[in-house]
């Protein structure tokens, strides 16, 4: 594990056992995030009071230390994340959105009474600062952004030490699973289903299938010496800013590993009409039916790497 991960899950667990206690200091929070060059303009909501304040830029910047797990650095170098009240109680984080522009805004209604524990065992905003690592055009083909997102909130979420390898790979089998049942669209392609989302409403298969397509990509540069991790990174040193197409993302990614495997395996998936088979691959890993771990298996070193940033 690299000292950055190392550090995080120290930090997360530190976080988990003293925010219930300790109060929030009452001073203004800060409205920006800094990584070196990089930036985080963060908009609060007129609503909130200074404690209020200072309890979402900790937990902003917990977020964003948790991104940097991926290679290092936040997603983009300039992007905004503007917060909302939520006026729902008992939900933490009852809605996301990715705002695809100059520059591109995460938008994330907030329940800041759910406290710092609270907040940080939400998914919502790992998943929408996720999808940051694509410059994605935000329409067209969107089961390869959502399953982008999907799969890397979970990563995260591990390598931070917010929950263990276990819980990680449930989370992944059970979404599995859900994306397997999803059928009630089992006539039409992916790319039919995904393009039609707000007409088929099948999340589940839409999603899931993108994550197993990025389980398998990742797995397959790993078995290369490389992975998803630095891939993503060279694609945000040569695109961030753009608003590409999921086939033009692709096919950038297969020049720069001089490789088909990037547009192949997504022809075979916006092809299917059931989320392809991962039995198969997490069998592979050593992640066993009843979430145990076979250590002998052929891809078991592999598994372990996942959760190990930078590489």
């Amino acid at each position: 594990m690299s000292n950055v991960a190392s550090y995080l899950k120290r930090s997360f667990v530190a976080v988990a056992m003293a925010s219930a206690t300790v109060a929030v200091p009452s001073a203004f929070a800060e409205t920006t995030i800094h990584h070196q060059q990089q930036t985080i303009t963060i908009d609060y909501p007129a609503s909130f009071d200074a404690n209020e304040r200072q309890l979402a830029y900790q937990w902003l910047q917990q977020i964003s230390a948790a991104l940097q797990t991926v290679h290092g650095e936040f997603p983009q170098d300039q992007f905004q994340v503007t917060l909302r009240e939520s006026t729902r109680h008992g939900s933490t984080v009852p809605w996301g959105q990715v705002k695809r522009g100059e520059p591109d805004t995460v938008l994330l209604v907030i329940n800041p009474s759910a406290g710092l524990q609270g907040l940080l065992a939400d998914w919502t905003a790992f998943h929408e600062f996720s999808h940051l690592m694509l410059p994605y055009r935000g329409y067209g083909d969107i089961w390869l952004s959502e399953g982008l997102a999907t799969y890397y909130q979970n990563i995260v979420q591990a390598r931070a030490g917010l929950f263990d390898e276990q819980t990680m790979w449930q989370r992944l089998q059970a979404g599995f699973r859900r994306g397997e049942n999803d059928q009630r669209w089992a006539h039409a392609k992916l790319e039919q289903v995904s393009d039609n989302l707000r007409e088929t409403r099948q999340h589940m298969r839409v999603h899931w299938s993108g994550v197993l397509y990025w389980l398998q990509i990742d797995v397959a540069l790993r078995e290369q010496d490389h992975s998803l991790d630095l891939a993503l990174k060279h694609l945000k040193d040569c695109c961030q800013g753009q608003q590409l197409s999921a086939w033009q993302i692709v096919r950038k990614l297969d020049r720069m590993y001089e490789t088909t495997m990037f547009s192949t395996q997504f022809e075979l998936f916006r092809n299917s009409y059931t989320l392809p088979d991962y039995r198969h691959v997490l069998s592979a890993l050593g992640v066993e039916e009843n979430l145990t771990f076979n250590n002998q298996a052929q891809q078991a070193a592999i598994r372990k790497s996942l959760l190990q940033s930078p590489r």
